[in-house]
């Protein structure tokens, strides 16, 4: 069976972060690390989690550095040849982890993510259609939003090398962001079960803060044209150029 690490990153998320542990924990398949990445919370993780020590690898920040250096942190410090990452509000199912890995098997894949519940305000919530979710080579279909949960999200760790880590500088957006130059590269699976509960526990959750998220997605698609447009072929071009212009259309009112 192939090895896999667990990331979870957590900053001041005492009500989610055991719950978050505890569903890895019992996966049917045992991941071969979990790593806790406390990004600079102001309480004791170790002491609060205390009773999963012998289970977990923690990892301290020293000051808050924001979920993307958090990732990338644990990225970096991962033994498995393959990274799943969690958000301390979110949930892996139980065969999550076996359903996943025997997929990308089968499917000689390096990148896939997988459909999920979501969970908002104490109510199942029904996604729609508007957040339908693709595989294969999917770049053209990504371009208008965020369309694969890290939460979900299975990367064999070398493609980190050839694509690159978290980008830093984004506070929000950094999925949406990577998943787009994962999508320039690599075909990505996408596995149609519900494996993750994907969870709003906070009424300030970090993107719903933002008034104009358009807007940094928006910036993400022009520095991305302005690197890769003499590579792209045209009809990636052209859906690149296409989305940049309805974004700009959309963020006209408010610049």
């Amino acid at each position: 069976m192939n090895t896999v690490s667990v990331i979870i990153p957590v900053y001041n998320r005492t009500f989610s972060i055991r719950d978050a542990v505890e569903s890895v924990l019992i996966q049917s398949i045992k991941p071969s690390e979990i790593i806790v990445i406390d990004d600079g919370s102001s309480f004791d993780t170790a002491s609060y989690l205390k009773n999963y020590m012998h289970h977990i690898r923690l990892i301290k920040l020293n000051k808050n550095e924001g979920v993307s250096f958090a990732r990338n942190t644990g990225i970096k410090a991962a033994c498995g040849e393959y990274i799943a990452f969690l958000d301390s509000d979110d949930l892996f199912l139980p065969k999550k982890l076996e359903c996943q890995i025997n997929y990308m098997d089968e499917n000689n894949l390096l990148i896939s993510h997988t459909d999920e519940f979501w969970y908002r305000k104490d109510s199942w919530v029904n996604q729609g259609k508007s957040n339908k979710r693709y595989g294969g080579y999917i770049f053209d279909k990504i371009l208008d939003k965020c369309r694969i949960s890290p939460s979900s999200l299975i990367v064999h760790k070398s493609v980190f090398d050839k694509s690159g880590y978290f980008n830093e500088d984004l506070k929000v957006c950094e999925d949406y962001e990577i998943s787009l130059r994962f999508a320039l590269k690599y075909k990505i699976g996408y596995l149609e079960k519900k494996l993750i509960i994907k969870r709003a526990v906070e009424e300030n959750s970090l993107s719903a803060g933002i008034c104009h998220i358009e807007y940094i997605r928006y910036e993400i698609l022009e520095k991305l044209y302005r690197k890769i447009n003499n590579t792209l072929d045209l009809n990636s071009k052209n859906a690149l150029i296409r989305e940049i212009e309805r974004k700009k259309q959309i963020i006209s009112p408010f610049v």
